[in-house]
């Protein structure tokens, strides 16, 4: 009991790939790892155009390495069950500039539709199949976010995440999405404190924080409309994933239909408009990144 109330004043993240997360008071302070930042600027050092940056080698390749194989499992899973996933964030980027990861990065992410995604979290909550040293888990901070993630039950800095995206009610403009954007920041910002003194309940019960989420998403975004999928309105980043980027919506044909592309070797689904998806993410995707 006294260490639940000891994390509602301070926690530390360090297991996240790539970043240190600290938070205080529900205020969250992140920062990239010494080594990462170190490696990413020994790579921009590179005399060369961007896409043929050499990749990483030692210890960063090995991680790198261990997290594919996970991904490729994810993948075959996927396939077997009918269930659809795309490389998102860093990895997208990775896969259109460098065939597969960043040089200097080693996390993965992707994103399925929320459909697709309780369907293989029933699949497998309990269980993988045949593999037996990676879990499925969702207990991430208990304060602004409960995703999937598929671990490695000993090697703690090996994971993947997976993040879920909600159908909006209606297709929507960029002004629009900058709008509601806005609207989600300002939302989490003002209930952070909030979020903050439920942690030590919801950081045990998922389930608890999977509903806070949707219940979240239901009131606040959807505001009580019914999306009606066939119409292929907008695509909302889900209210239970880590909200950090510059527009949380997408037009559903910039994702869909999926095509593939090279990732490490395999072939992996991959946004329907590349350039539309990475634009929106990062703007001039071709500079270092």
């Amino acid at each position: 009991m006294k260490k639940d109330v000891f994390k509602k004043i301070f926690s530390l993240d360090w297991k996240s790939s790539n970043r240190i997360i600290i938070y205080i008071l529900g205020l969250k302070i992140q920062f990239m790892k010494p080594w990462v930042k170190n490696s990413a600027k020994q790579f921009y050092k590179y005399d060369c155009p961007i896409t043929e940056i050499p990749r990483a080698t030692g210890a960063l390749r090995k991680t790198q390495l261990a997290n594919l194989k996970i991904t490729h499992i994810f993948s075959e899973l996927c396939e077997q069950n009918g269930l659809k996933y795309w490389l998102d964030c860093g990895n997208a980027l990775g896969a259109f500039r460098h065939k597969g990861f960043i040089p200097w990065d080693d996390d993965v992410d992707l994103g399925m539709l929320r459909e697709d995604y309780d369907k293989f979290i029933a699949l497998f909550k309990d269980g993988i199949p045949n593999h037996d040293d990676i879990f499925v888990d969702f207990r991430n901070n208990g304060k602004n976010k409960c995703y999937l993630k598929i671990k490695h039950k000993v090697l703690e800095n090996i994971e993947i995440e997976v993040f879920p995206y909600d159908y909006y009610y209606k297709k929507t403009t960029f002004d629009e999405k900058v709008k509601i954007t806005y609207e989600i920041k300002k939302y989490m910002r003002v209930h952070k404190p909030w979020f903050s003194l439920l942690s030590p309940i919801y950081i045990h019960f998922p389930d608890k924080m999977i509903k806070r989420f949707l219940k979240i998403r239901d009131n606040f975004i959807l505001k009580g409309n019914v999306p009606k999928p066939e119409e292929h309105p907008s695509l909302v980043f889900g209210m239970d994933a880590p909200h950090i980027e510059k527009v949380y919506l997408y037009d559903y044909e910039t994702i869909f239909p999926l095509g593939t592309i090279e990732y490490e070797g395999y072939k992996m689904a991959f946004p329907n408009q590349m350039h539309e998806f990475l634009t929106q993410l990062y703007g001039d995707y071709m500079s270092p990144a």
